[in-house]
């Protein structure tokens, strides 16, 4: 039946359904528009709540004379034209208990309702928009909490990485102002990027003050030989302070990495007019030259169980300090630091796990047997 013919009274009874769908889609565009709005944390409260008032009015049936008002503590808004009138509603914002806001809607013109004014779905919709802006401001008032609280722990943890640094330093009888020189110039390195690379030129020292890197000889078809893990504190391109110009090794930062940049010529000057200095970097040139020497020394005499059990010896004593070693360390890593395959360090590793002188957990490796894993690194 098409509509023209239909009777008045279906006709009247069609029109109510349609003017009924429209304003619950009136409604609905009100509400994805402020989820929508709620959505954006970063956006200062007075832009949200100008928007907000903007957006209200959409969803009611008169919107052309449609006015809100929202106020939230110190900040007020409201639409053009807002004027509190006997044709008004109203809903608190509430947070934990408190009332902290109200959102207002006023008719500004007169209007004839048997039914009345507001619609039972305009009241449904006023205090479910109140809700979602308490939601809002609960869940920012938490974010900026955060933001805080991570701020100062990184201040904090700055703080005390730079005590500690300093008093490293000092211990090279370096003088403030030189501490100064040494410590300008601050870099971030994310875990696996590249420190250094073989064979570029380099025009500075570094200095690992946080995290943990590997530094290493490249080979050819993605073979190479890692001859030291770096803790913080360490220098790191020591050898190529003087008669070259280029890093002679690579490093990368097995996990995230502060580092300070020293330029070479600033480093030789104070080693010229600081001999204290100068007599306190040569004490660590040598102990590290001696590692070094040492660790060839295990690859060149030692069988590969003598090398693993070396390496473990060497992670538990210089760099963990104790009898577990994290899994920040890699099966790879491990391999590269005994000169021998991936596969073949996992099968040794297996070998040591099964008879009960290390034991493999989440954390990492655990020494279980300590004095029979010397007894193996000794006999090679």
């Amino acid at each position: 039946m098409q509509y023209h013919n239909m009777p008045e009274q279906k006709k009247s009874d069609l029109q109510k359904i349609l003017d009924n769908l429209n304003e619950r889609n009136k409604e609905l565009s009100c509400i994805y528009k402020v989820d929508e709005l709620l959505r954006q944390f970063s956006i200062p409260f007075k832009v949200l709540l100008e928007e907000l008032t903007n957006i209200l009015p959409e969803g009611y049936r008169y919107s052309d004379i449609c006015k809100v008002k929202i106020s939230y503590g110190e900040f007020e808004f409201n639409t053009e034209g807002f004027k509190i009138t006997d044709l008004m509603q109203s809903q608190e914002i509430r947070m934990e208990g408190k009332t902290v806001g109200n959102i207002y809607v006023c008719y500004i013109k007169p209007l004839r309702m048997e039914k009345g004014v507001f619609l039972p779905e305009e009241t449904r919709l006023l205090s479910t928009i109140a809700q979602k802006l308490s939601d809002h401001f609960i869940y920012r008032k938490l974010r900026e909490t955060i933001e805080s609280y991570e701020e100062n722990q990184v201040k904090l943890t700055h703080n005390a990485l730079s005590d500690r640094l300093i008093s490293w330093l000092q211990s090279f009888h370096l003088s403030n102002d030189e501490i100064e020189k040494f410590t300008k110039a601050q870099l971030q390195f994310k875990k696996g990027e590249i420190i250094c690379k073989q064979g570029a030129i380099t025009s500075y020292i570094m200095i690992l003050a946080d995290g943990l890197s590997k530094n290493y000889l490249e080979g050819v078809q993605d073979k190479g030989f890692n001859f030291s893990i770096v803790k913080a504190f360490d220098f790191i391109g020591l050898s190529s302070l003087y008669n070259t110009n280029t890093y002679l090794f690579s490093g990368s930062a097995i996990t995230p990495c502060t580092i300070y940049h020293i330029e070479k010529e600033a480093f030789k000057s104070i080693i010229k007019q600081n001999t204290s200095f100068a007599e306190e970097i040569m004490n660590w040139y040598c102990k590290m030259t001696k590692g070094h020497l040492e660790r060839m020394s295990c690859l060149a005499n030692k069988q590969a169980l003598g090398r693993i059990a070396d390496i473990l010896l060497y992670l538990s004593d210089r760099i963990f300090y104790g009898g577990m070693i994290e899994n920040i360390i890699s099966r790879k890593d491990i391999a590269e630091l005994a000169g021998m395959s991936t596969e073949s360090a996992v099968r040794i590793l297996s070998e040591l796990n099964r008879d009960k002188i290390i034991h493999i957990v989440n954390k990492g490796i655990e020494i279980t047997d300590e004095k029979l894993l010397r007894k193996l690194s000794m006999v090679g």
